[in-house]
């Protein structure tokens, strides 16, 4: 058995990957060749109509409830953690993590558990701390079941690259696109609860791009926000 030896591309995209902030979430020592530059800088790379407010990952806090939350996930146990609400008061809760999101338009890692008093989605920069449940009575928890993701469908018409723009735009969504004519494609988004505010206000962003014929009361929502719109002269 032998192994290949790395290509100059190959090392030149790890010394890349090396400066991305999120990879100290990972790794205290990332795989860095001195013997060649990077593929490209971080200020290379901009990402259109991103918030400027991240999470921070080189906050030494963060990257520790980050690493502890992922061992949880991966051997599935319970952990405590504190968080500070939109008032200031700080709450603690319990719950048993199920997964990491993250969101490339917010540059936001969220917390999918379940168990927890405060929901099933939890952002991670708002945990002041964390730690792993250790008494019989925390390790209880109940573990129920997910609340099934909501949808909606809406139909394009694929000018000016409308289909490329609309799936960037959702990145981090899961979704399905048929095709159903010329041009013409229909797209199935999954979302969460928590998030469909923010869905319904990225649909509305596209105007008339796009066309949502599914369900009713997304449709509502969408009339609701524009007869409101209207009322205030917007």
């Amino acid at each position: 058995m032998f192994h290949l030896p790395l290509t100059i591309l190959q090392k030149r995209w790890l010394n890349a990957i090396s400066l991305d902030p999120r990879i100290r979430l990972f790794t205290d020592r990332p795989v860095v060749f001195s013997d060649v530059e990077p593929l490209f800088l971080p200020e290379d790379v901009y990402v259109f109509d991103k918030y400027s407010d991240g999470d921070k990952y080189e906050d030494a806090e963060y990257i520790r409830n980050f690493r502890l939350i992922l061992d949880a996930i991966k051997h599935q146990y319970p952990i405590k953690i504190s968080i500070k609400n939109r008032y200031g008061k700080q709450i603690t809760t319990s719950t048993i993590p199920e997964y990491l999101e993250y969101s490339e338009k917010d540059d936001k890692f969220r917390l999918i558990g379940t168990g927890s008093k405060l929901g099933n989605t939890i952002n991670l920069g708002r945990i002041i701390y964390c730690e792993k449940c250790e008494n019989q009575q925390e390790e209880k928890i109940g573990k129920r079941n997910l609340p099934q993701p909501r949808k909606v469908i809406f139909e394009l018409i694929d000018e000016r690259n409308a289909l490329e723009r609309v799936l960037m735009h959702f990145a981090h969504f899961e979704k399905q696109a048929e095709k159903i004519g010329d041009k013409k494609y229909k797209v199935t988004l999954y979302y969460d609860k928590e998030d469909e505010i923010e869905i319904l206000i990225r649909v509305l962003s596209f105007g008339q791009m796009i066309r949502v014929v599914q369900p009713t009361a997304f449709i509502n929502l969408i009339k609701n926000r524009l007869s409101a719109q209207k009322s205030c002269g917007l």
